[in-house]
């Protein structure tokens, strides 16, 4: 009899600490401070996903930015030259800038003046028509070709303006050579006030119908002159 009721008593303590365990289980999974806990450390996984994606977007903008930049570079990298003698440029990716009737593809100074400016221009077929010590700029621009253009007010095509103004040399009765610059529209005088001390001279040009077509151009009208860069 003692023996019989030893096993029932064993049977009941080990119902009666599983029936505990269980029920600690489940009390453990309610608990609010336990939900409460998950729930902000969820909140913090958000906040650090958010963060990252933030981040990766920034530097994603940031190379996207830079490689448009470098293929700008890269498509406005080049070089301007004239093809004397043709009205079209070669094809082999060549932009043509501005293209001048073949009657005035060439234009310059009488051959047989003294002092006339050494270079030749390169007028084009649509012109536009409009004494003092000087200073000068050297300029550098961050472009990688600049273009002075005879006889024009404006740039054409993507090519941008720097500045415009009047088209000078030195005269055709001086005994030394000159070339072509673009005089500035607007010139300044040097610190010291101007005075005639027959330096070196800025005289303007102007055009002379004859072997230079007109139209489309004037006689004896200045030569304007704009510099573009690209």
């Amino acid at each position: 009899m003692s023996q019989v009721t030893w096993i029932s008593v064993f049977c009941m303590c080990i119902a009666i600490i599983e029936c505990s365990d269980k029920h600690a289980k489940r009390l453990l999974l309610n608990d609010p401070d336990v939900v409460e806990k998950r729930f902000n450390q969820l909140e913090l996984e958000i906040q650090n996903l958010k963060s990252e994606v933030v981040s990766l977007k920034t530097e994603s903008q940031q190379k996207t930015a830079r490689i448009s930049q470098l293929e700008a570079g890269q498509s406005s990298s080049g070089s301007f030259y004239t093809r004397w003698g043709r009205k079209s440029c070669p094809g082999n990716g060549t932009e043509l800038i501005y293209t001048v009737n073949i009657y005035c593809i060439s234009a310059g100074a009488w051959y047989d003046y003294a002092g006339s400016a050494v270079d030749f221009l390169c007028l084009p077929h649509d012109p536009d028509v409009i004494q003092s010590d000087l200073r000068k700029s050297v300029t550098a621009k961050h472009a990688s070709s600049t273009l002075m253009i005879p006889g024009k007010t404006t740039c054409s095509g993507s090519l941008k303006l720097e500045y415009n103004g009047r088209l000078a040399s030195g005269h055709y009765s001086y005994k030394g050579n000159s070339q072509y610059v673009c005089m500035d529209m607007n010139p300044e005088v040097l610190e010291n006030g101007s005075a005639n001390d027959n330096g070196k001279l800025f005289v303007g040009v102007q055009t002379k119908c004859g072997s230079l077509r007109c139209p489309p151009y004037q006689d004896n009208v200045m030569v304007p002159c704009v510099v573009c860069s690209g």
